[in-house]
């Protein structure tokens, strides 16, 4: 009996969400000198199990050996990060800002090209060099530059827009932080971020303990 597409989507999500963190942590473990990594070790650092480390990396079809260079770079493979990726950036405001004050982006080869935003007060300043252009200039930028990815910045009223020209204009990636979900289709794959949700998520930890001690 196969599985069911929607189980599948569901794994590849979870599987996602795992990889980048067994790729910091053998960053880290390879930056601390590590010479060997055993799948029980990582699987401490990620806080899930030994097996689950196995089974993830039999799933995107194996390892030669766990030393540390030998896992980064496959990792790295697997996660793209051998090749370069061009963004842009939607929005300058304070989110915005942080994002392209990020240095450890370009470390792992995503490259921020430009900022947009639709105050005209901004039009020639620049973010950390990146050059702040006019929100009226995003699609024949897009159109005109090889960008991988377009990072939304912006309030939830315009990022469905910044989504369709995004299409129209061949990008591949969406990394979206507006207060609306963007949804994803064969021309296009969007990552929604809400910020809110990880600090919901503690709250709600903290709450189911208070409600076991009572």
């Amino acid at each position: 009996m196969g599985i069911n597409p929607q189980d599948k989507k569901a794994l590849s999500d979870a599987l996602a969400r795992r990889l980048p963190a067994y790729y910091r942590h053998v960053c880290i473990m390879l930056a601390e000198g590590k010479q060997t990594i055993t799948s029980s070790e990582l699987a401490k650092k990620v806080g899930n199990t030994s097996a689950q480390v196995r089974q993830d990396f039999f799933t995107c079809g194996g390892v030669e050996n766990y030393h540390p260079d030998t896992l980064k770079d496959w990792l790295s493979g697997l996660l793209g990060i051998k090749k370069e990726h061009h963004m842009v950036v939607i929005g300058a405001g304070n989110l915005g800002r942080a994002i392209i004050s990020f240095k450890d982006f370009n470390t792992d080869g995503f490259f921020i090209d430009a900022v947009f935003d639709n105050n005209l007060m901004l039009d020639g300043m620049q973010i950390c060099g990146i050059p702040i252009l006019p929100a009226t200039s995003l699609e024949d930028y897009l159109s005109a530059n090889k960008v991988d990815i377009v990072v939304i910045t912006t309030p939830a009223s315009v990022a469905e827009e910044i989504l369709e020209k995004s299409v129209k204009c061949g990008v591949k990636g969406i990394w979206n932080f507006a207060p609306v979900d963007l949804r994803s289709n064969e021309n296009i794959e969007v990552q929604n971020v809400h910020l809110s949700d990880s600090l919901l998520t503690l709250s709600f930890r903290m709450n189911e303990k208070n409600n076991w001690k009572e």
